[in-house]
């Protein structure tokens, strides 16, 4: 339904059309803003429903390290069979006597951190600057700054 008004009800009417136009200008200015918060928080790591920070270098910084300081690495399927493959080739790689950890544990000072295979760390450059330890039933990556676990290859997984 249009309702023309004429003469002096216009007259009424156009100051509520300036205020309206206004009050649109201001809430598309506020949705932009709030846009732009939005993208710059999710760019320096911050959690958008209110939570902390789950950035691994910022947690390392306030609790000085832990199981948080060493991020897990991702590796494929074949590339775990490969680094296994590798592990086991190495003739002397001794095996240790401890409950084999999981991953982001850190590994007692008591265990010894073994070099990796040069073609292995050519071929899967991810673990570079890494050491393994051997297990029983699994071989480890090691962080050997903090000692943390960041990666594991079990045994049964790889069998055929």
């Amino acid at each position: 339904m249009i309702i023309k008004l004429g003469g002096c009800d216009a007259d009424v009417v156009q100051p509520f059309r300036a205020v309206a136009r206004q009050c649109a200008k201001r809430t598309t200015f506020i949705i932009m803003l709030a846009c732009l918060g939005f993208a710059a928080s999710a760019q320096i790591g911050g959690d958008l429903r209110g939570g902390e920070s789950t950035n691994a270098s910022a947690m390392e910084e306030t609790t000085g390290g832990g199981k948080g300081a060493a991020a897990e690495l991702t590796l494929s399927d074949e590339q775990r069979g490969r680094f296994y493959e590798a592990v086991m080739r190495i003739p002397n790689a001794s095996v240790a006597d401890e409950p084999a950890p999981a991953v982001a544990d850190a590994l007692p000072s008591a265990v010894p951190l073994q070099d990796l295979p040069a073609g292995i760390v050519r071929e899967i450059p991810l673990v570079r600057g890494h050491k393994f330890v051997k297990f029983d039933d699994r071989i480890v990556v090691v962080d050997p700054k903090s000692r943390v676990v960041v990666a594991m290859m079990p045994r049964y997984k790889l069998l055929p």
